[in-house]
């Protein structure tokens, strides 16, 4: 590929985010971070991009150390120069959040054994979602030893693999845990399979990645209670999003299931919700609270445009189709950022509002499998490590062993 001066590189970027889909918030962050990066640059006379100059116009710009360490750091600067690497190395951008679903295609020394593997995991009835993943991570592997001029898995050595985690260091911790899994896991599948004459699996590190570190805060109780209050149900757009925020504050659905939410997914005889989670695949039923029941009635009669859709919730603008659960989380961090409440060090997302809802019922001592039930957990180890909760309160929230 030619190589491009900065200027180039971030406006063929630019081009490459657009016409992949992206959506529009992450294209206009892209744009910010870009034109301080370019100032940045040309007080320092420098016209070409590299990985180190992108990380030093994290630490000098944004203050990514002392922010990481105060659990401050937005991501998405460091996925800003992420992407402009990717673009820089392979002409496209790996990660990113685009509206539909990318196709991957793997280099021809690689594919067979890419594509068995992958083959594989859904014989194990891997979610889809996850080897979606497991594809990304794989296409930026393959990459990287192409670079190396590494044609096939048999000539994978641990040195390869090594380096290629080195080059991974621009990334988040949780990033490079998921993309080392995905190697290691893709190589075990080769030597096993006879793709490779080389056992490399149990040589590489497995790299330690702690959940509880990037969960989201907590809002309380009040504070909740003054979100709500601060929405103006005066127009149609308020009465709608005052009953989205409702579900995900008081019964815990996340953001994607009240995007996917159905007419047929409430019984309004016996008062109750029943979905199947678009996460998880996994059935689950909750209580159609009356203040819940009531929004959705208020919604219904006075706000939602007359359409056809058989989703609850719609845009309120032509087309009246369904919303994305990226536009659910978008509705409450704006209602977040506008109700008053001191949000400086807290994350805004719909997700915040769920993690409140698990910790005020740990709080209340609802004994912790019942949590798991209505978070829609497969188990209570995901809700341990979920609410971060200390030994004292989980023995509190136990339930009696009858032998």
């Amino acid at each position: 590929m030619k190589t491009l001066n900065l200027k180039e590189l971030i406006n063929k970027a630019k081009n490459d985010l657009a016409d992949s889909g992206t959506n529009k918030h992450y294209q206009q962050m892209f744009k910010r971070v870009c034109k301080q990066l370019l100032i940045y640059a040309d007080n320092k006379k420098i016209t070409s991009f590299s990985v180190d100059f992108g990380l030093e116009f994290l630490e000098k710009h944004y203050s990514m150390s002392k922010k990481v360490s105060e659990n401050k750091w937005n991501s998405i600067y460091s996925r800003c120069i992420n992407d402009i690497t990717d673009y820089q190395r392979i002409g496209k951008i790996v990660f990113c959040n685009s509206n539909r679903q990318r196709t991957y295609v793997f280099p021809n020394g690689f594919k067979n054994s890419a594509d068995a593997y992958l083959d594989y995991r859904k014989k194990i009835q891997i979610a889809d979602k996850s080897i979606q993943v497991s594809k990304l991570y794989l296409e930026r592997f393959f990459t990287f030893l192409l670079d190396e001029n590494i044609l096939e898995p048999n000539q994978i050595s641990l040195k390869a693999v090594y380096k290629f985690l080195e080059a991974l260091s621009v990334f988040e911790k949780s990033t490079i845990n998921h993309t080392m899994r995905t190697v290691r896991y893709y190589l075990k599948y080769c030597f096993e399979n006879g793709f490779s004459n080389t056992e490399l699996f149990s040589k590489l590190p497995n790299i330690h990645y702690t959940r509880q570190s990037r969960l989201p805060s907590v809002f309380s109780a009040d504070e909740v209670n003054i979100l709500l209050n601060s929405i103006d149900q005066g127009n149609p757009c308020g009465k709608r999003d005052y009953a989205i925020i409702l579900l995900i504050s008081r019964l815990g659905l996340r953001s994607s299931d009240v995007a996917n939410l159905k007419f047929s997914n409430i019984d309004w005889e016996n008062n109750t919700i029943h979905l199947t989670q678009k996460k998880t695949g996994n059935p689950i039923e909750l209580p159609l609270l009356e203040d819940v029941g009531n929004a959705i009635i208020n919604y219904l009669k006075n706000a939602r445009p007359e359409t056809d859709s058989r989703y609850i919730f719609v845009r309120q603008k032509p087309p009246f189709t369904e919303f994305k659960s990226s536009c659910v989380g978008s509705l409450v961090r704006r209602h977040l950022q506008k109700s008053g409440i001191k949000l400086e060090g807290r994350k805004k997302g719909s997700h915040t509002l769920r993690h409140s809802l698990a910790s005020r019922l740990l709080e209340h001592k609802i004994p912790l499998p019942v949590i798991s039930e209505i978070l829609g957990h497969a188990n209570t180890e995901t809700t341990m490590a979920y609410l971060r909760i200390d030994i004292q309160e989980l023995k509190k929230c136990a339930l009696e062993v009858i032998l």
